[in-house]
Protein backbone atom coordinates (compact mmCIF):
# COMPACT_ATOMS: atom_id res chain seq x y z
CA UNK A 1 0.00 0.00 0.00
CA UNK A 2 2.76 2.50 0.87
CA UNK A 3 4.45 1.75 -2.47
CA UNK A 4 1.18 2.45 -4.30
CA UNK A 5 0.78 5.72 -2.37
CA UNK A 6 4.25 6.91 -3.34
CA UNK A 7 3.75 5.85 -6.94
CA UNK A 8 0.56 7.89 -7.11
CA UNK A 9 2.42 10.96 -5.84
CA UNK A 10 5.23 10.38 -8.33
CA UNK A 11 2.71 10.09 -11.16
CA UNK A 12 1.11 13.36 -10.07
CA UNK A 13 4.49 15.09 -10.23
CA UNK A 14 5.31 13.70 -13.68
CA UNK A 15 1.86 14.54 -15.06
CA UNK A 16 2.06 18.11 -13.78
CA UNK A 17 5.51 18.66 -15.27
CA UNK A 18 4.51 17.21 -18.65
CA UNK A 19 1.38 19.34 -18.93
CA UNK A 20 3.16 22.48 -17.72
CA UNK A 21 5.80 22.18 -20.47
CA UNK A 22 3.22 21.32 -23.12
CA UNK A 23 1.19 24.42 -22.24
CA UNK A 24 4.26 26.63 -22.22
CA UNK A 25 5.41 25.33 -25.61
CA UNK A 26 1.96 25.94 -27.06
CA UNK A 27 1.90 29.46 -25.59
CA UNK A 28 5.37 30.32 -26.90
CA UNK A 29 4.21 29.49 -30.45
CA UNK A 30 1.24 31.87 -30.42
CA UNK A 31 1.43 35.11 -32.43
CA UNK A 32 3.36 37.72 -30.46
CA UNK A 33 0.88 40.53 -31.19
CA UNK A 34 -1.96 38.44 -29.77
CA UNK A 35 0.03 37.66 -26.61
CA UNK A 36 0.88 41.32 -26.09
CA UNK A 37 -2.74 42.32 -26.55
CA UNK A 38 -3.90 39.76 -23.97
CA UNK A 39 -1.17 40.58 -21.45
CA UNK A 40 0.48 37.16 -21.77
CA UNK A 41 3.73 38.77 -22.97
CA UNK A 42 5.48 41.96 -21.89
CA UNK A 43 7.35 44.23 -24.28
CA UNK A 44 10.55 46.09 -23.37
CA UNK A 45 12.22 48.93 -25.23
CA UNK A 46 15.70 48.23 -23.85
CA UNK A 47 17.83 45.94 -21.66
CA UNK A 48 20.75 47.19 -19.54
CA UNK A 49 23.22 45.62 -17.08
CA UNK A 50 21.82 45.36 -13.56
CA UNK A 51 23.35 46.49 -10.28
CA UNK A 52 25.33 43.26 -9.83
CA UNK A 53 26.37 40.17 -11.83
CA UNK A 54 23.45 37.94 -12.70
CA UNK A 55 20.99 40.83 -12.96
CA UNK A 56 19.68 43.10 -15.68
CA UNK A 57 17.31 46.03 -16.05
CA UNK A 58 14.39 45.70 -18.46
CA UNK A 59 12.55 48.89 -19.50
CA UNK A 60 8.86 48.16 -20.27
CA UNK A 61 7.11 49.67 -23.26
CA UNK A 62 3.50 50.83 -23.05
CA UNK A 63 2.02 47.33 -22.86
CA UNK A 64 0.61 45.91 -19.63
CA UNK A 65 1.06 42.25 -18.73
CA UNK A 66 -0.10 39.89 -16.03
CA UNK A 67 3.42 39.38 -14.64
CA UNK A 68 4.06 39.98 -10.95
CA UNK A 69 7.19 40.00 -8.81
CA UNK A 70 8.46 36.45 -8.31
CA UNK A 71 7.40 35.17 -11.74
CA UNK A 72 9.89 33.38 -14.00
CA UNK A 73 10.45 34.82 -17.46
CA UNK A 74 11.85 33.82 -20.83
CA UNK A 75 13.33 36.70 -22.89
CA UNK A 76 13.45 36.86 -26.69
CA UNK A 77 13.52 39.40 -29.52
CA UNK A 78 10.55 38.20 -31.52
CA UNK A 79 10.60 34.40 -31.41
CA UNK A 80 10.11 32.68 -28.06
CA UNK A 81 11.43 29.41 -29.49
CA UNK A 82 14.87 31.05 -29.92
CA UNK A 83 15.23 32.76 -26.55
CA UNK A 84 17.95 35.08 -25.37
CA UNK A 85 17.70 33.38 -21.98
CA UNK A 86 15.36 31.53 -19.66
CA UNK A 87 14.34 31.26 -16.01
CA UNK A 88 14.95 34.89 -15.15
CA UNK A 89 13.19 35.91 -11.95
CA UNK A 90 11.16 39.14 -11.95
CA UNK A 91 12.52 40.51 -8.69
CA UNK A 92 11.44 44.12 -8.39
CA UNK A 93 9.70 46.94 -10.21
CA UNK A 94 10.10 50.68 -9.80
CA UNK A 95 8.39 53.48 -11.69
CA UNK A 96 10.05 52.77 -15.02
CA UNK A 97 11.99 49.49 -15.05
CA UNK A 98 12.07 45.86 -13.93
CA UNK A 99 14.95 44.11 -12.19
CA UNK A 100 15.47 40.57 -13.52
CA UNK A 101 17.86 38.01 -12.00
CA UNK A 102 19.07 34.64 -13.16
CA UNK A 103 22.04 32.48 -14.10
CA UNK A 104 21.52 33.43 -17.75
CA UNK A 105 21.27 37.20 -17.19
CA UNK A 106 24.83 37.88 -18.37
CA UNK A 107 24.29 35.60 -21.37
CA UNK A 108 21.15 37.55 -22.26
CA UNK A 109 23.02 40.86 -22.25
CA UNK A 110 25.74 39.46 -24.52
CA UNK A 111 23.23 38.05 -27.00
CA UNK A 112 20.88 41.05 -26.91
CA UNK A 113 20.70 43.21 -30.00
CA UNK A 114 19.52 46.74 -29.33
CA UNK A 115 15.83 47.40 -29.70
CA UNK A 116 12.64 45.68 -28.63
CA UNK A 117 12.68 42.62 -26.39
CA UNK A 118 9.87 40.50 -25.00
CA UNK A 119 9.14 38.39 -21.91
CA UNK A 120 7.11 35.18 -21.84
CA UNK A 121 6.09 32.97 -18.89
CA UNK A 122 8.64 30.29 -17.96
CA UNK A 123 8.99 27.58 -15.33
CA UNK A 124 11.58 25.53 -13.44
CA UNK A 125 11.75 21.76 -13.63
CA UNK A 126 11.47 20.70 -9.98
CA UNK A 127 10.74 17.05 -10.72
CA UNK A 128 14.23 16.03 -9.58
CA UNK A 129 13.69 17.56 -6.15
CA UNK A 130 10.36 15.78 -5.80
CA UNK A 131 11.82 12.48 -6.95
CA UNK A 132 14.69 12.77 -4.46
CA UNK A 133 12.38 13.41 -1.52
CA UNK A 134 9.94 10.61 -2.40
CA UNK A 135 12.79 8.11 -2.85
CA UNK A 136 14.18 9.09 0.55
CA UNK A 137 10.77 8.72 2.19
CA UNK A 138 10.27 5.32 0.62
CA UNK A 139 13.59 4.01 1.94
CA UNK A 140 14.11 5.87 5.24
CA UNK A 141 13.04 4.89 8.73
CA UNK A 142 11.18 8.15 9.27
CA UNK A 143 9.28 7.61 6.04
CA UNK A 144 8.32 4.02 6.77
CA UNK A 145 7.55 4.41 10.48
CA UNK A 146 6.04 7.89 10.60
CA UNK A 147 5.31 9.79 7.39
CA UNK A 148 3.60 7.12 5.32
CA UNK A 149 1.49 5.70 8.19
CA UNK A 150 0.50 9.26 9.14
CA UNK A 151 -0.62 10.24 5.64
CA UNK A 152 -2.36 6.90 5.06
CA UNK A 153 -4.38 7.18 8.27
CA UNK A 154 -2.63 4.34 10.06
CA UNK A 155 -0.96 6.33 12.83
CA UNK A 156 -3.09 7.30 15.81
CA UNK A 157 -2.22 10.86 16.96
CA UNK A 158 -1.04 11.04 20.58
CA UNK A 159 -0.68 13.95 22.99
CA UNK A 160 1.27 15.13 26.01
CA UNK A 161 -1.48 16.28 28.35
CA UNK A 162 0.85 18.13 30.71
CA UNK A 163 2.30 20.13 27.83
CA UNK A 164 -1.22 20.83 26.57
CA UNK A 165 -2.33 22.20 29.94
CA UNK A 166 0.75 24.40 30.24
CA UNK A 167 0.20 25.91 26.78
CA UNK A 168 -3.51 26.41 27.46
CA UNK A 169 -2.81 28.45 30.58
CA UNK A 170 -0.18 30.58 28.81
CA UNK A 171 -2.52 31.32 25.91
CA UNK A 172 -5.34 32.31 28.26
CA UNK A 173 -3.05 34.61 30.23
CA UNK A 174 -2.07 36.30 26.99
CA UNK A 175 -5.72 36.99 26.13
CA UNK A 176 -6.19 34.42 23.37
CA UNK A 177 -9.83 33.48 22.89
CA UNK A 178 -10.86 29.99 23.94
CA UNK A 179 -10.58 28.33 20.53
CA UNK A 180 -7.24 29.99 19.86
CA UNK A 181 -5.98 28.81 23.25
CA UNK A 182 -7.22 25.31 22.48
CA UNK A 183 -5.39 25.34 19.14
CA UNK A 184 -2.14 26.41 20.81
CA UNK A 185 -2.64 23.70 23.43
CA UNK A 186 -3.20 20.89 20.92
CA UNK A 187 -0.27 21.97 18.76
CA UNK A 188 2.09 22.19 21.73
CA UNK A 189 1.06 18.83 23.13
CA UNK A 190 0.97 16.88 19.86
CA UNK A 191 3.62 14.20 19.55
CA UNK A 192 3.35 14.02 15.77
CA UNK A 193 0.63 16.15 14.19
CA UNK A 194 -1.84 18.97 14.77
CA UNK A 195 -4.02 20.75 12.20
CA UNK A 196 -5.47 24.20 12.84
CA UNK A 197 -8.20 25.45 10.55
CA UNK A 198 -8.16 29.24 10.46
CA UNK A 199 -11.11 30.79 8.60
CA UNK A 200 -10.66 34.39 7.43
CA UNK A 201 -9.77 36.86 10.17
CA UNK A 202 -9.65 34.35 13.03
CA UNK A 203 -6.08 35.13 14.13
CA UNK A 204 -4.26 32.08 12.80
CA UNK A 205 -1.01 34.04 12.40
CA UNK A 206 -1.10 35.11 16.05
CA UNK A 207 -1.72 31.49 17.05
CA UNK A 208 1.22 30.39 14.88
CA UNK A 209 3.51 32.86 16.65
CA UNK A 210 2.76 31.51 20.12
CA UNK A 211 2.99 27.88 19.00
CA UNK A 212 6.48 28.47 17.64
CA UNK A 213 7.58 30.46 20.70
CA UNK A 214 6.58 27.60 23.00
CA UNK A 215 8.36 25.06 20.81
CA UNK A 216 11.57 27.09 20.83
CA UNK A 217 11.32 27.49 24.61
CA UNK A 218 11.43 23.69 24.80
CA UNK A 219 14.67 23.68 22.79
CA UNK A 220 13.11 22.70 19.47
CA UNK A 221 14.57 23.56 16.08
CA UNK A 222 11.57 24.72 14.04
CA UNK A 223 11.29 24.98 10.28
CA UNK A 224 8.55 27.37 9.16
CA UNK A 225 7.57 26.70 5.57
CA UNK A 226 4.92 27.39 2.96
CA UNK A 227 4.31 27.50 -0.80
CA UNK A 228 5.52 31.10 -1.26
CA UNK A 229 8.17 33.36 0.24
CA UNK A 230 5.47 35.93 1.01
CA UNK A 231 3.62 33.46 3.24
CA UNK A 232 6.86 32.49 5.00
CA UNK A 233 7.82 36.13 5.52
CA UNK A 234 4.43 36.95 7.04
CA UNK A 235 4.73 34.03 9.45
CA UNK A 236 8.28 35.03 10.44
CA UNK A 237 7.10 38.59 11.13
CA UNK A 238 4.57 37.25 13.63
CA UNK A 239 7.17 34.99 15.25
CA UNK A 240 9.75 37.79 15.49
CA UNK A 241 7.48 39.66 17.90
CA UNK A 242 8.11 36.84 20.42
CA UNK A 243 11.85 37.52 20.54
CA UNK A 244 13.03 34.03 19.54
CA UNK A 245 16.19 33.40 17.48
CA UNK A 246 15.16 33.18 13.83
CA UNK A 247 16.46 33.52 10.30
CA UNK A 248 15.11 33.48 6.76
CA UNK A 249 16.98 31.25 4.31
CA UNK A 250 16.89 32.35 0.68
CA UNK A 251 18.03 35.11 -1.63
CA UNK A 252 18.00 38.65 -0.29
CA UNK A 253 15.51 39.56 -3.00
CA UNK A 254 13.02 37.08 -1.53
CA UNK A 255 12.53 39.29 1.52
CA UNK A 256 9.52 41.32 0.35
CA UNK A 257 7.45 42.40 3.40
CA UNK A 258 9.95 40.72 5.76
CA UNK A 259 10.67 42.91 8.79
CA UNK A 260 14.03 44.63 8.51
CA UNK A 261 15.32 43.22 11.80
CA UNK A 262 15.02 39.58 10.69
CA UNK A 263 18.32 38.08 9.57
CA UNK A 264 18.50 36.60 6.06
CA UNK A 265 21.14 34.22 4.69
CA UNK A 266 21.67 32.30 1.46
CA UNK A 267 22.18 29.03 3.36
CA UNK A 268 21.81 28.09 6.99
CA UNK A 269 25.54 27.59 7.53
CA UNK A 270 26.00 31.34 7.03
CA UNK A 271 23.85 32.17 10.07
CA UNK A 272 26.66 32.71 12.54
CA UNK A 273 24.30 33.63 15.40
CA UNK A 274 22.55 30.25 15.24
CA UNK A 275 22.29 28.77 18.77
CA UNK A 276 24.56 25.74 18.99
CA UNK A 277 24.30 24.52 22.59
CA UNK A 278 22.01 21.57 23.43
CA UNK A 279 18.56 22.67 24.49
CA UNK A 280 18.69 25.94 22.55
CA UNK A 281 15.89 26.22 20.03
CA UNK A 282 15.59 28.45 16.98
CA UNK A 283 13.45 29.11 13.91
CA UNK A 284 14.33 28.84 10.23
CA UNK A 285 12.02 30.09 7.50
CA UNK A 286 12.45 28.46 4.08
CA UNK A 287 10.54 26.83 1.25
CA UNK A 288 10.35 23.03 1.08
CA UNK A 289 12.65 23.14 -1.96
CA UNK A 290 15.44 24.54 0.22
CA UNK A 291 15.59 21.19 2.06
CA UNK A 292 16.78 19.58 -1.18
CA UNK A 293 19.48 22.15 -1.96
CA UNK A 294 22.68 23.42 -0.45
CA UNK A 295 20.61 25.88 1.59
CA UNK A 296 19.24 23.25 4.02
CA UNK A 297 19.94 19.75 2.76
CA UNK A 298 22.40 18.96 5.58
CA UNK A 299 20.09 20.04 8.41
CA UNK A 300 17.22 18.44 10.29
CA UNK A 301 14.56 19.87 12.59
CA UNK A 302 12.30 18.82 15.42
CA UNK A 303 9.11 20.44 14.12
CA UNK A 304 7.90 21.75 10.78
CA UNK A 305 5.16 24.40 10.85
CA UNK A 306 3.31 24.89 7.57
CA UNK A 307 1.43 28.14 7.06
CA UNK A 308 -1.28 28.46 4.37
CA UNK A 309 -1.23 24.67 4.31
CA UNK A 310 -4.39 24.48 2.19
CA UNK A 311 -2.31 25.57 -0.83
CA UNK A 312 0.51 23.06 -0.31
CA UNK A 313 0.36 19.80 -2.25
CA UNK A 314 1.17 16.48 -0.60
CA UNK A 315 4.46 16.02 -2.53
CA UNK A 316 5.61 19.54 -1.61
CA UNK A 317 4.75 19.05 2.06
CA UNK A 318 6.58 15.72 2.18
CA UNK A 319 9.72 17.41 0.91
CA UNK A 320 9.92 19.39 4.16
CA UNK A 321 8.29 16.79 6.43
CA UNK A 322 11.09 14.30 5.84
CA UNK A 323 13.39 16.66 7.77
CA UNK A 324 11.47 16.42 11.08
CA UNK A 325 9.27 14.19 13.25
CA UNK A 326 6.52 16.62 14.30
CA UNK A 327 4.22 18.62 12.04
CA UNK A 328 1.88 21.56 12.61
CA UNK A 329 -0.42 22.51 9.73
CA UNK A 330 -2.22 25.85 9.75
CA UNK A 331 -4.62 26.60 6.93
CA UNK A 332 -8.22 26.48 5.75
CA UNK A 333 -9.48 23.87 3.31
CA UNK A 334 -12.40 26.20 2.55
CA UNK A 335 -10.01 28.67 0.90
CA UNK A 336 -7.99 28.29 -2.29
CA UNK A 337 -6.51 24.83 -2.92
CA UNK A 338 -3.23 24.21 -4.78
CA UNK A 339 -3.21 25.01 -8.49
CA UNK A 340 -2.96 21.70 -10.35
CA UNK A 341 -2.91 21.49 -14.14
CA UNK A 342 -3.82 17.82 -14.44
CA UNK A 343 -6.55 17.52 -11.82
CA UNK A 344 -10.07 18.91 -12.04
CA UNK A 345 -11.59 20.80 -9.12
CA UNK A 346 -14.57 18.48 -9.62
CA UNK A 347 -12.78 15.19 -9.03
CA UNK A 348 -13.45 15.36 -5.29
CA UNK A 349 -9.96 14.26 -4.24
CA UNK A 350 -7.93 15.92 -1.51
CA UNK A 351 -4.93 17.42 -3.28
CA UNK A 352 -3.63 19.73 -0.55
CA UNK A 353 -1.88 18.22 2.42
CA UNK A 354 -4.24 20.11 4.73
CA UNK A 355 -7.41 18.82 3.08
CA UNK A 356 -5.95 15.31 3.00
CA UNK A 357 -5.26 15.35 6.73
CA UNK A 358 -8.49 17.03 7.82
CA UNK A 359 -11.20 15.63 5.56
CA UNK A 360 -12.13 12.92 8.06
CA UNK A 361 -11.90 15.23 11.09
CA UNK A 362 -10.41 13.78 14.26
CA UNK A 363 -8.88 14.97 17.51
CA UNK A 364 -5.84 16.44 15.73
CA UNK A 365 -8.00 19.13 14.04
CA UNK A 366 -9.03 22.37 15.76
CA UNK A 367 -11.04 25.13 14.07
CA UNK A 368 -10.81 28.79 15.08
CA UNK A 369 -14.33 30.20 15.25
CA UNK A 370 -14.18 33.95 15.96
CA UNK A 371 -13.42 36.34 13.11
CA UNK A 372 -12.03 39.75 13.97
CA UNK A 373 -12.10 40.90 10.32
CA UNK A 374 -15.68 40.82 9.05
CA UNK A 375 -18.58 42.54 10.72
CA UNK A 376 -21.52 40.33 11.67
CA UNK A 377 -23.44 40.96 8.43
CA UNK A 378 -20.51 40.01 6.21
CA UNK A 379 -19.65 36.94 8.30
CA UNK A 380 -23.14 35.46 8.30
CA UNK A 381 -23.29 34.04 4.76
CA UNK A 382 -19.82 32.37 4.60
CA UNK A 383 -20.34 31.07 8.12
CA UNK A 384 -23.53 29.30 7.13
CA UNK A 385 -22.32 27.97 3.78
CA UNK A 386 -18.68 27.10 4.45
CA UNK A 387 -18.20 26.72 8.20
CA UNK A 388 -21.31 25.00 9.48
CA UNK A 389 -22.55 28.18 11.15
CA UNK A 390 -19.62 28.16 13.58
CA UNK A 391 -17.83 31.30 12.36
CA UNK A 392 -18.90 34.32 14.42
CA UNK A 393 -17.93 37.99 14.17
CA UNK A 394 -16.38 39.31 17.35
CA UNK A 395 -14.32 42.20 18.67
CA UNK A 396 -14.50 45.87 17.79
CA UNK A 397 -15.36 45.20 14.14
CA UNK A 398 -18.43 43.04 14.75
CA UNK A 399 -20.94 45.91 14.72
CA UNK A 400 -19.01 48.41 12.62
CA UNK A 401 -20.46 49.84 9.40
CA UNK A 402 -19.19 52.06 6.60
CA UNK A 403 -18.81 55.69 7.67
CA UNK A 404 -18.55 58.34 4.97
CA UNK A 405 -19.30 62.01 4.47
CA UNK A 406 -22.72 61.11 3.15
CA UNK A 407 -23.38 64.65 1.88
CA UNK A 408 -20.42 64.15 -0.47
CA UNK A 409 -21.76 60.90 -1.97
CA UNK A 410 -23.37 61.63 -5.37
CA UNK A 411 -27.02 60.55 -5.57
CA UNK A 412 -26.47 57.69 -8.10
CA UNK A 413 -24.16 55.90 -5.62
CA UNK A 414 -26.02 56.45 -2.35
CA UNK A 415 -28.03 53.21 -2.46
CA UNK A 416 -24.98 51.10 -3.32
CA UNK A 417 -22.80 52.64 -0.60
CA UNK A 418 -25.45 52.90 2.13
CA UNK A 419 -24.12 51.99 5.58
CA UNK A 420 -27.16 49.89 6.46
CA UNK A 421 -26.55 47.57 3.49
CA UNK A 422 -23.15 45.90 4.10
CA UNK A 423 -23.70 43.43 1.23
CA UNK A 424 -24.77 44.83 -2.13
CA UNK A 425 -25.29 43.10 -5.49
CA UNK A 426 -25.09 45.15 -8.70
CA UNK A 427 -26.07 43.35 -11.94
CA UNK A 428 -23.44 43.46 -14.67
CA UNK A 429 -23.83 46.21 -17.24
CA UNK A 430 -22.75 43.95 -20.14
CA UNK A 431 -24.66 40.72 -20.65
CA UNK A 432 -22.33 39.65 -23.48
CA UNK A 433 -19.03 40.00 -21.60
CA UNK A 434 -16.79 37.03 -20.92
CA UNK A 435 -13.38 37.52 -19.28
CA UNK A 436 -13.31 41.32 -19.55
CA UNK A 437 -16.08 43.85 -19.12
CA UNK A 438 -15.31 47.51 -19.84
CA UNK A 439 -18.68 48.74 -18.64
CA UNK A 440 -18.22 47.06 -15.26
CA UNK A 441 -14.62 48.28 -15.03
CA UNK A 442 -15.90 51.83 -15.51
CA UNK A 443 -18.53 51.22 -12.82
CA UNK A 444 -15.86 49.99 -10.39
CA UNK A 445 -13.79 53.13 -10.99
CA UNK A 446 -16.86 55.34 -10.51
CA UNK A 447 -17.65 53.64 -7.19
CA UNK A 448 -14.05 54.11 -6.05
CA UNK A 449 -14.18 57.77 -7.03
CA UNK A 450 -17.34 58.21 -4.97
CA UNK A 451 -15.77 56.48 -1.97
CA UNK A 452 -12.63 58.63 -2.11
CA UNK A 453 -14.69 61.77 -2.56
CA UNK A 454 -16.65 60.91 0.57
CA UNK A 455 -13.55 60.44 2.71
CA UNK A 456 -12.50 56.79 2.43
CA UNK A 457 -8.72 56.45 1.90
CA UNK A 458 -7.65 54.72 -1.30
CA UNK A 459 -5.67 52.10 0.65
CA UNK A 460 -8.91 50.99 2.35
CA UNK A 461 -10.34 49.70 -0.95
CA UNK A 462 -9.76 46.28 -2.50
CA UNK A 463 -10.97 45.02 -5.87
CA UNK A 464 -11.11 41.33 -6.73
CA UNK A 465 -11.74 39.70 -10.08
CA UNK A 466 -11.35 36.09 -11.22
CA UNK A 467 -9.87 37.21 -14.56
CA UNK A 468 -6.56 38.97 -15.16
CA UNK A 469 -8.02 40.74 -18.19
CA UNK A 470 -10.69 42.35 -16.03
CA UNK A 471 -8.08 43.33 -13.47
CA UNK A 472 -6.09 45.12 -16.16
CA UNK A 473 -9.17 46.99 -17.40
CA UNK A 474 -10.01 48.06 -13.86
CA UNK A 475 -6.49 49.30 -13.13
CA UNK A 476 -6.51 51.36 -16.34
CA UNK A 477 -9.87 52.87 -15.45
CA UNK A 478 -8.66 53.69 -11.93
CA UNK A 479 -5.58 55.46 -13.29
CA UNK A 480 -7.66 57.45 -15.78
CA UNK A 481 -10.29 58.50 -13.24
CA UNK A 482 -8.30 58.77 -9.99
CA UNK A 483 -4.74 59.45 -11.09
CA UNK A 484 -1.71 57.19 -10.76
CA UNK A 485 -1.08 57.86 -7.05
CA UNK A 486 -4.57 56.95 -5.85
CA UNK A 487 -4.89 54.07 -8.31
CA UNK A 488 -1.73 52.42 -7.00
CA UNK A 489 -2.96 52.60 -3.41
CA UNK A 490 -6.08 50.60 -4.28
CA UNK A 491 -5.41 46.87 -4.20
CA UNK A 492 -6.83 45.44 -7.43
CA UNK A 493 -5.89 41.88 -8.29
CA UNK A 494 -7.02 38.32 -8.94
CA UNK A 495 -8.52 36.06 -6.30
CA UNK A 496 -5.28 34.06 -6.03
CA UNK A 497 -3.25 37.13 -5.12
CA UNK A 498 -5.85 38.46 -2.67
CA UNK A 499 -5.77 35.52 -0.24
CA UNK A 500 -4.42 36.78 3.06
CA UNK A 501 -5.37 40.40 2.27
CA UNK A 502 -8.14 42.50 3.82
CA UNK A 503 -9.66 45.92 3.16
CA UNK A 504 -12.46 48.04 4.61
CA UNK A 505 -14.43 47.91 1.36
CA UNK A 506 -14.10 45.20 -1.28
CA UNK A 507 -15.59 45.18 -4.77
CA UNK A 508 -15.89 41.79 -6.49
CA UNK A 509 -16.09 42.18 -10.27
CA UNK A 510 -16.95 38.82 -11.82
CA UNK A 511 -16.84 40.35 -15.35
CA UNK A 512 -18.83 37.60 -17.08
CA UNK A 513 -22.34 38.25 -18.41
CA UNK A 514 -22.66 35.78 -21.28
CA UNK A 515 -24.75 32.89 -19.95
CA UNK A 516 -23.32 30.32 -22.36
CA UNK A 517 -19.77 31.25 -21.37
CA UNK A 518 -20.72 31.21 -17.70
CA UNK A 519 -22.12 27.69 -18.00
CA UNK A 520 -18.84 26.55 -19.61
CA UNK A 521 -16.70 28.37 -17.01
CA UNK A 522 -18.81 27.51 -13.96
CA UNK A 523 -16.11 25.32 -12.37
CA UNK A 524 -13.82 28.35 -12.34
CA UNK A 525 -16.27 31.13 -11.56
CA UNK A 526 -18.31 29.45 -8.84
CA UNK A 527 -15.77 27.18 -7.13
CA UNK A 528 -16.72 27.64 -3.44
CA UNK A 529 -13.13 28.22 -2.31
CA UNK A 530 -12.74 31.05 -4.84
CA UNK A 531 -16.03 32.65 -3.86
CA UNK A 532 -15.14 32.32 -0.18
CA UNK A 533 -11.78 34.05 -0.57
CA UNK A 534 -13.32 36.76 -2.75
CA UNK A 535 -16.08 37.77 -0.33
CA UNK A 536 -14.15 37.43 2.94
CA UNK A 537 -11.52 40.09 2.19
CA UNK A 538 -13.99 42.84 3.21
CA UNK A 539 -14.24 44.16 6.76
CA UNK A 540 -17.37 46.34 6.62
CA UNK A 541 -18.69 46.55 3.03
CA UNK A 542 -18.88 44.15 0.08
CA UNK A 543 -20.14 45.01 -3.40
CA UNK A 544 -20.61 42.15 -5.87
CA UNK A 545 -20.88 43.06 -9.56
CA UNK A 546 -21.82 40.04 -11.63
CA UNK A 547 -24.40 38.07 -13.57
CA UNK A 548 -27.91 37.20 -12.47
CA UNK A 549 -30.82 35.26 -13.92
CA UNK A 550 -28.75 32.11 -14.35
CA UNK A 551 -30.63 28.83 -14.65
CA UNK A 552 -29.02 26.00 -12.67
CA UNK A 553 -30.98 23.44 -14.70
CA UNK A 554 -28.83 24.37 -17.72
CA UNK A 555 -25.82 22.77 -15.98
CA UNK A 556 -25.66 18.98 -16.06
CA UNK A 557 -22.89 18.27 -13.55
CA UNK A 558 -24.49 18.01 -10.08
CA UNK A 559 -21.52 19.60 -8.30
CA UNK A 560 -21.49 22.58 -10.66
CA UNK A 561 -25.22 22.93 -10.29
CA UNK A 562 -24.82 23.04 -6.51
CA UNK A 563 -22.05 25.63 -6.79
CA UNK A 564 -24.23 27.87 -8.98
CA UNK A 565 -27.06 27.53 -6.49
CA UNK A 566 -24.68 28.69 -3.75
CA UNK A 567 -23.84 31.76 -5.83
CA UNK A 568 -27.56 32.44 -6.28
CA UNK A 569 -27.94 32.13 -2.51
CA UNK A 570 -25.22 34.74 -2.05
CA UNK A 571 -27.02 37.14 -4.38
CA UNK A 572 -30.27 36.57 -2.48
CA UNK A 573 -28.43 37.49 0.73
CA UNK A 574 -27.29 40.80 -0.82
CA UNK A 575 -29.26 44.01 -1.29
CA UNK A 576 -29.81 44.39 -5.07
CA UNK A 577 -28.99 47.81 -6.51
CA UNK A 578 -29.29 48.20 -10.31
CA UNK A 579 -26.91 50.85 -11.66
Amino acid sequence: MSTDFLQQLQQLIEDEQEVAYARLFELWQRPLADKLRKGISQGFVQLDPGPEPGTLWAWPDGSESRFREGDLLLLHQGDALTPLGRQLSFEAEDESRWLLRGEQADQVLKAYQSGACYAEPDTLNMAGYYRLSLEEIGSSRIGQELLLPLLMGRLEPTLDEAAMDEALQIARREQFNERQAEAVSWAHGAHHIACIQGPPGTGKTRVLGLIVRLAVACGERVLVSSHTHTAINNALNAIAAHGVPLVKVGRSTQSKALHAGIAMVEKLGEWHERPERPGQGYVVGATPFATCSRRLQDYSFDTVVFDEASQITLPLALMAMRKARRYIFIGDQRQLPPVLLTRSVLDGRQHSVFAHLTHAGGDHVVMLEETYRMNQWLAAWPSGHYYGGRLQATGSNAQRQLQLDWAAVPQPWQAALAADQPLVFIPTRDGQARTSNLADAELVAELCEALLGAGLPAHAIGIVSPFRAQGRLIRKQLQWRLGLHNARQILADTVERMQGQEREVVILSLASGDHDFIAAAAAFLFQPERINVSITRAKIKLLVIGPEGLDASDIEHPTLRRWLQQYQSLLAHCHRVPL
